[in-house]
């Protein structure tokens, strides 16, 4: 099955929370900042990474193009 590995700019974040609506499973807002947090996510260098398999992929690229900042991006890295 096809891997796929979300890229989250977690510090230019504005809060606007439309990633959270659209995929809920893997974006959530921080109840402290008002950020977005990708939610199993982790750090690497400032940026925050998460893999995922296809059947997941449909709502992360719908985060993608709801970002009002356009800090996700969703790559393929497994076929």
């Amino acid at each position: 099955m096809a891997k796929f590995r979300i890229e989250f700019k977690r510090n230019e974040c504005i809060g606007a929370g439309p990633c959270a609506a659209v995929d809920p499973e893997d974006f959530e807002i921080s109840p402290n900042d008002g950020k977005a947090d990708l939610k199993g996510g982790k750090e690497e260098g400032g940026l925050w990474v998460k893999e995922i398999v296809a059947d997941s992929a449909d709502k992360a690229m719908q985060a993608v193009d709801v970002c009002p900042v356009a800090i996700i991006s969703v790559k393929k890295i497994q076929d």
